[in-house]
């Protein structure tokens, strides 16, 4: 009996869409979308600024090279390359060895001013640590080259496409392009296909979690955004935040009243966007499409009243639109005492996937509420992979590392385990078992060179061993990683 596999379409990149399109190829060369990563070349903007809280000093030279100074240390980075267009601001990455890391650098546009990236704010040492993991990375570039067994290791370069390529909204072009296939519009799917393919990248949510064996990354242009991912939101909260339009949209009086009649390809067109000088003209006619001038009667752009920018509450300085569309613009006021999340949509229901989104949540919160809910949801439903790392981490920090013990003793060592595997380390150590400690924060340092805890407590135990010349390796491994 004869097997007969289909072949599956291909990403073959902008440049194969030009012979045929080369208008439309031009224009959206020129929108945020397609310039939001790319590799330092051209230069950086020159500055200095000080971080007050990590008492450092920085200088940032055209050629891409950061001074870091403190006191009478300094250190120096060579910054690789950029994620964001420009437009709210730009983030910089450096590669160690083929890993990627945050810098603690961003430039921020509307302020043209350099200061400490999102999250770095309240360190106060400077960070130069965090893993740039392909989740991340994904929806500012294309075809990202990373090793799935690694936190944050990328070939050279990490991305094959600059930017936000033509396949991430039309999906894999190869049998097009050979004449054997039609390209996919998104604008001719099914409304919830549709907006699917804005969502995957213009959604955050307060916790994202993959279905039992899908992942994010795995959604293409023509599928269910919902097939791969549930969106969790904290009940109550109304902030603006860097990527929240598409629930920014979906709570509108507009959307509401238009249902799937309004989505984002109403008013903006993802091949290009207007100048400067044709905006308020371009959206107000979007706008008059159902609206009247007798409702407002003022002349003008309609969205510098209805469509207000606002200060982004998870980025430093950020300052983007509301797409809430209120009628009347004001003061957004929210609950100090938030930590409740609820599905985004019904489709998004369901008790392993709320469970792991509390578990999210509460490692960047601390809520104990939070962790309740965690615990009594996750303790209720089968323990896949994705279950079993959430209950090792949350255990851990009471003493309980069963979990964790049993996971390790699977083999299933894997980069979302690696907090709870530090701590096991700990445990090991503290109760003679020295060899399988050592072994975990060896395992973690190859997943990621810059895990700093577990290259604290490896240097430790090898001086104490007296193993002076590997220590002295780690070290120097781990050189850069954070500037205290």
């Amino acid at each position: 009996m004869m097997l007969l596999f289909a072949a599956h379409a291909l990403y073959v990149g902008n440049n194969a869409c030009s012979p045929c399109h080369a208008e439309i190829v031009k224009s959206y060369a020129a929108t945020p979308m397609a310039r939001t990563s790319g590799a330092v070349q051209g230069g950086v903007n020159r500055g200095v600024f000080r971080h007050e809280d990590s008492k450092t000093d920085y200088r940032v030279a055209p050629s891409g090279l950061v001074t870091a100074t403190r006191g009478v240390s300094k250190m120096q980075q060579q910054l690789n390359y950029f994620i964001g267009s420009g437009a709210a601001g730009k983030s910089y990455l450096y590669a160690k060895d083929q890993y990627l890391f945050q810098a603690p650098v961003t430039w921020y546009s509307p302020q043209e001013r350099w200061d400490v990236s999102p999250g770095y704010e309240r360190d106060n040492v400077s960070r130069w640590n965090r893993p740039i993991e392909p989740e991340c990375l994904n929806c500012h570039a294309s075809q990202i080259r990373f090793s799935p067994s690694y936190r944050n290791r990328y070939a050279t370069p990490p991305f094959a496409q600059e930017g936000v390529g033509c396949e991430r909204c039309h999906g894999p072009g190869s049998d097009h392009v050979q004449g054997n296939a039609k390209l996919l519009n998104p604008a001719k799917l099914p409304p919830a296909q549709r907006d699917s393919v804005c969502a995957q990248c213009h959604m955050s949510g307060d916790a994202r979690v993959d279905r039992a064996g899908q992942s994010w990354m795995e959604f293409r242009p023509g599928f269910l955004l919902s097939d791969f991912t549930a969106y969790f939101v904290t009940e109550g909260a109304s902030q603006l935040k860097a990527t929240s339009y598409v629930e920014k949209l979906s709570s509108s009086k507009c959307k509401l009243a238009s249902g799937d009649g309004l989505w984002c390809g109403t008013c903006h067109d993802p091949h290009k966007v207007p100048a400067n000088d044709e905006r308020a003209a371009w959206y107000r006619t979007k706008c008059l499409s159902c609206h009247s001038t007798d409702s407002c009667g003022r002349p003008g752009d309609c969205t510098s009243c209805h469509m207000p920018k606002g200060k982004v509450a998870d980025v430093t300085h950020g300052v983007l639109t509301d797409h809430a569309i209120p009628k009347i613009p004001a003061a957004i006021t929210v609950s100090k005492d938030l930590w409740k999340l609820v599905p985004f949509s019904a489709a998004d229901r369901g008790a392993r996937e709320l469970g792991l989104a509390y578990a999210s949540l509460f490692s960047r919160t601390g809520d104990p509420r939070q962790e309740s809910e965690s615990m009594r949801l996750l303790s209720a439903v089968p323990a896949d992979l994705e279950v079993q790392l959430a209950l090792a981490n949350l255990g851990e920090r009471h003493g309980d590392y069963s979990a964790a013990f049993s996971l390790y003793r699977s083999g299933k060592s894997v980069p979302g385990f690696a907090p709870a595997l530090v701590n096991l380390g700990v445990y090991f150590g503290l109760t003679g078992n020295v060899k399988d400690a050592l072994a975990i924060w060896r395992d973690i340092l190859k997943q990621n060179p810059c895990a700093t805890e577990a290259g604290t407590n490896l240097i430790k135990a090898l001086e104490f061993d007296g193993d002076h010349e590997e220590a002295g390796k780690i070290l120097a491994l781990q050189a850069g990683c954070i500037f205290r």
